[in-house]
């Protein structure tokens, strides 16, 4: 997986928690492999990285190059390659990439937001080293949440893709949260991202948001029901064709009829008593779709 940066405007302090690898001791004066002396030196300037290294460690390389930048180094793989470059006055990034090369990492830069009470002081940024498959799911999702919170929309669509391939339950917490943003690209893509995801945390989550004063987000929620699917989506689907907005309704019969089972098609002929005439007619065109002894009695139930 190629390198992503994420540099935010801001960032709220995040704990770091147990079994990360927090590497802040000094780099050694010989490299790890043989007894071949060693050299690195590392300056910062103006924001502009100065590296040379000579038969060093690329992890010597990266913990020395953090401890120069002030950030936090998360690391959970152990780069053993040895290095010999030379870079003069590159960005931080930049560098990063010519040293890491195809190892994966994400970098977050952060800078004191408004709502600090010392501007002056000094919030430490994370790099954070990672192997794509590797079990780094409580470090991903921490670092991930923050991005949620403090990110640019494009930012945070991309932690929702990442939290979407990691797919754990403290992933899907995370991506509730992303569910509330302001911003209803961001919440789409959350959305999107938990119904692809399945499985009954991440619907308990859409179902949360078809509780949401918006009804825009409301018909998002009944929307994603139908890529989650099964018995539960059914029965959140049947609670929002009592919704007071009509669209939502006319959204949750768009969902049930995707689902498509005997039952959501029994729910869908609640529809057919709706107040409104437009969400009336979605239901009857979800039920002539169905070709199907289910839909028939649905719509024609026996004496």
């Amino acid at each position: 997986m190629a390198a992503t940066l994420i540099r935010p405007k801001s960032i709220k302090l995040f704990p770091l928690g147990a079994g990360l690898l927090i590497l802040c001791s000094l780099v050694p004066s010989f490299a790890a492999e043989g007894d071949q002396p060693g050299e690195l030196q590392v300056l910062m300037r103006d924001g502009l990285v100065t590296l040379h290294a000579r038969n060093m460690s690329v992890e010597d390389v990266i913990r020395e190059i953090a401890i120069r930048s002030d950030l936090r180094l998360v690391q959970h793989v152990h780069l053993d390659e040895v290095l010999s470059i030379t870079i003069e006055q590159q960005s931080l990034p930049d560098v990063l990439r010519e040293v890491l090369g195809d190892d994966s990492y994400q970098l977050y830069q952060a800078v004191p937001g408004d709502d600090v009470a010392d501007p002056g002081e000094a919030i430490p940024g994370t790099l954070w080293i990672f192997s794509e498959g590797s079990a780094l799911a409580p470090a991903a999702t921490m670092f991930l949440e923050a991005v949620i919170y403090q990110g640019t929309v494009g930012e945070k669509k991309e932690a929702i893709r990442e939290l979407r391939r990691l797919g754990t339950p403290d992933a899907i917490q995370t991506l509730s949260l992303a569910l509330g943003d302001d911003d209803p690209r961001v919440s789409k893509a959350a959305m999107e991202a938990l119904s692809w995801i399945g499985g009954d945390d991440a619907l308990a989550a859409i179902a949360s948001a078809s509780m949401d004063e918006d009804p825009a987000v409301r018909g998002r929620a009944a929307d994603a029901m139908a890529m989650a699917g099964g018995y539960s989506s059914t029965e959140y689907l049947n609670i929002s064709l009592s919704d007071e907005d009509p669209n939502v309704r006319a959204s949750a019969i768009d969902s049930l009829g995707d689902i498509g089972d005997e039952y959501s098609i029994h729910v869908i002929r609640r529809a057919l008593q709706d107040p409104d005439l437009v969400v009336r007619e979605r239901a009857l065109e979800a039920l002539e779709e169905f070709d199907n002894d289910a839909a028939f009695h649905a719509l024609f139930p026996p004496d």
